[in-house]
């Protein structure tokens, strides 16, 4: 059995809460993935460090994977080049895709700790895609 801390993949996602991986028993979820068109064949996720950086919608194991483990390191914030390119923001399907978290995952992971961000990236995951801004103070939920 893979444990918590195994979900959160090398660049910060938390795969526990990735859709793709959540599949696996929730068959409302796969369906609903499926009607996305998301290919049923790769569903569900088996999440990033299981599988040894193997995404069900690459072709190749991810690069960044690979690169942290060239580094010989568990976490990108641990590589000297942090942040790099690879962690950058993006405006391609952000309401969605829960990429932009990476950065901000990864320095609540270094600051607070791994077992802190499993407690808050659920919580950090609905403001992201369901909070309202306040200039100055960031997302919150109503």
């Amino acid at each position: 059995m893979t444990s918590r801390k195994e979900l959160i993949a090398p660049c910060g996602i938390d795969c526990a809460n990735c859709e793709m991986y959540l599949a696996a028993e929730n068959e409302d979820i796969k369906n609903y993935l499926i009607s996305k068109g998301i290919p049923e064949s790769i569903l569900p996720c088996k999440a990033c460090l299981p599988s040894e950086g193997k995404c069900p919608l690459m072709k190749d194991v991810c690069p960044t994977y690979s690169c942290i483990q060239s580094k010989n390191a568990r976490f990108c914030f641990e590589c000297s080049d942090y942040p790099c390119s690879n962690l950058y923001p993006c405006y391609d399907r952000a309401d969605i895709l829960p990429h932009n978290l990476k950065i901000l995952n990864l320095s609540i992971i270094e600051h607070q700790g791994i077992e802190a961000f499993i407690c808050k990236s659920l919580y950090t995951k609905k403001m992201y895609f369901k909070g309202k801004m306040q200039i100055g103070k960031g997302p919150h939920l109503e």
